[in-house]
């Protein structure tokens, strides 16, 4: 009964220890596409733009903090960016701009990451590609 009782008590520590969750900054760590947009400015799009973007459109982050963004316009674009400690804030800026974005994230999973800017005026939800 010893012998049983200590195997199940490993077996459950293994468990616990192999589904300990991966951090956003681990997470983000993919490509995305834009499975819909909310807020200021958004709903003066055309349907057309928007069944565009959400067709096509992709961010990619990669390991080693930079980015690349996709069928938002004719060119990618590319840049850096960096995920708060805690896991709640994105800051990128493009390649030779000066100026940098702080984003919130709103949820992230393997699967799912949802974003909005720092005013809370524009809202992205991601799909992991």
């Amino acid at each position: 009964m010893m012998k049983l009782f200590t195997a199940v008590l490993l077996i459950a520590t293994l468990a616990m220890v192999s589904c300990k969750g991966k951090s956003a900054k681990d997470l983000v760590v993919k490509k995305w596409g834009i499975t819909e947009m909310s807020g200021k400015g958004v709903e003066e799009l055309p349907d057309s733009l928007k069944k565009k973007i959400y067709a096509n459109a992709t961010m990619e982050f990669m390991k080693d903090g930079k980015f690349i963004s996709s069928g938002l316009d004719n060119s990618d674009k590319k840049g850096t960016y960096s995920v708060s400690a805690d896991g709640k804030t994105m800051i990128s800026s493009n390649e030779g701009d000066a100026v940098t974005d702080t984003l919130n994230i709103l949820e992230i999973s393997a699967d799912k990451l949802v974003m909005e800017d720092k005013k809370g005026s524009v809202k992205v939800n991601f799909k992991a590609k």
